[in-house]
């Protein structure tokens, strides 16, 4: 026995003229409902059917100047390229210190990015990975920093001996009274780089020497009040807080500076 036709033999989502009616994704089912805004933008089979055509034969297409609205939100959609061009859209890990103007500058670039259509997450690995570049450029450059500070500090240790801590009391000194005499506060941070740097005080002590005046040489409470054997002693014994701990080391410039003490002593 033959079945009698249906009213249901024709989709709800078609009106007669082949259009698609309103609504018409919700016709298909749940498995369809995280699509209906992307399948909504069809009005027509002849649509849908041309955009099918042109996916199986092109895929994916970069959106040149002369595609049509549809053709870029089709690319951004496959491409996963987010409506908004901000660094929260983008998914972009901004350090938490960042400054405004940093910020910005993230914000900045996501738009950029959203322009061109790249897709969030390689673009997020992206600046990820430049950011990590950059932090270990930084980060080897101040290594290198120190690296040379220290390097300079053993030559001037070697190269003053037993007279390393009266000659950094004296350049701590005449430097105060410079900054003073400049009207700049001894407490600056800058101040007190100077005063710690093996280069700078290598020219403070010459400038001493030139001078000749002895009012440039630390006064009392500034040097090392202790007597050369005293100086000596707590070394070797490793009480002193600069030389204690390399001499018991073994270390060479400590083993030198506790000779050239030892000499004054005789």
């Amino acid at each position: 026995m033959t079945p009698e036709p249906t009213e249901s033999s024709s989709s709800p989502a078609f009106n007669p003229d082949g259009s698609f009616s309103d609504g018409w994704p919700g016709a298909l089912g749940d498995e369809f409902a995280s699509h209906a805004a992307q399948l909504s933008t069809f009005k027509d089979v002849k649509g849908l059917a041309k955009s099918y055509l042109h996916l199986r034969a092109h895929g994916p297409a970069y959106p040149d100047e002369q595609a049509s609205d549809e053709d870029i939100a089709r690319f951004r959609t496959l491409a996963r390229v987010p409506e908004e061009g901000t660094a929260e859209a983008y998914g972009l890990t901004i350090p938490e210190n960042a400054s405004d103007a940093d910020k910005a500058i993230y914000d900045k670039m996501a738009a950029l990015a959203q322009k061109h259509h790249l897709p969030a997450p390689g673009f997020a690995a992206l600046v990820e990975e430049y950011s990590a570049m950059q932090q270990e450029q930084v980060q080897a450059y101040l290594d290198q920093q120190q690296r040379a500070f220290r390097e300079a500090q053993d030559d001037l240790i070697a190269h003053w001996r037993g007279d390393f801590e009266s000659n950094c009391s004296t350049v701590r000194h005449y430097t105060e009274r410079l900054a003073l005499s400049a009207g700049v506060s001894v407490e600056d941070p800058a101040i007190q780089s100077l005063a710690n740097n093996p280069a700078f005080a290598r020219m403070m002590m010459e400038v001493a020497k030139l001078t000749s005046e002895d009012r440039v040489r630390a006064p009392g409470g500034f040097g090392d009040l202790r007597s050369p054997r005293q100086q000596a002693e707590e070394i070797m014994s490793g009480r002193d807080p600069v030389w204690g701990e390399r001499y018991r080391a073994g270390d060479r410039g400590a083993m030198e500076h506790v000779s050239a003490i030892l000499q004054k002593v005789r």
